[in-house]
């Protein structure tokens, strides 16, 4: 009876010990992923973004605007296919709303707010709520106002986005990207 006691023990150790060794394994896989995806913050430059959603900023209107003059900031985005990114509006209970902000600068500040392409209009299951979203190349465009003392010559308006996409499987966690859009100050006069 001991020695059935012995085995039925040794082979409970043997068991539980692989058990906990795949539980660790599958453990940090998933820390791994989740690691992943929030480290995979975007950058700044030119075109910004992370892996779901590519982001360029450009001025409006071309070269060229006076001290306190009414101009606009145009920021295209192209989101990876079978993926999606939340539109400006959502309700309280939705996904993260996208959120472009003009930065505070000596250069330039938000003038209204920004207004995004017609969005795709739909109920998710996921947040039980109505949603708007882009799944392909959208715009968004932020009326700005260039500072009435901005120094003349090349200077640069940063911005701020703020977006969260997913795919029909997953949501990643909200991200930041900061773009830097050039523009021309005319010199007074």
């Amino acid at each position: 009876m001991n020695a059935r006691r012995g085995k039925a023990g040794a082979w409970l150790k043997e068991h539980a010990l692989r058990s906990s060794v795949h539980i660790l394994a599958l453990s940090g896989l998933i820390l791994a992923s989740v690691a992943g995806a929030a480290v995979a913050q975007p950058g700044a430059g030119p075109g910004a973004g992370g892996d779901t959603v590519t982001w360029t900023a450009a001025p409006a209107g071309g070269e060229g605007v006076k001290p306190g003059a009414l101009t606009a900031v145009t920021l295209q985005a192209v989101v990876r296919p079978g993926w999606h990114v939340y539109g400006l509006d959502q309700t309280p209970t939705g996904p993260t709303p996208l959120r472009v902000n003009i930065e505070a600068s000596a250069v330039a500040k938000a003038d209204a707010a920004p207004r995004g392409s017609p969005p795709i209009k739909e109920h998710s299951r996921a947040f039980d709520t109505d949603t708007e979203f882009y799944a392909s190349a959208f715009t968004v465009t932020a009326p700005v106002r260039i500072a009435p003392h901005a120094a003349a010559g090349r200077q640069q308006i940063p911005v701020s986005v703020q977006f969260q996409t997913c795919n029909g499987d997953i949501c990643q966690p909200p991200k930041t990207v900061r773009l830097s859009v050039p523009v021309t100050i005319r010199a007074q006069g």
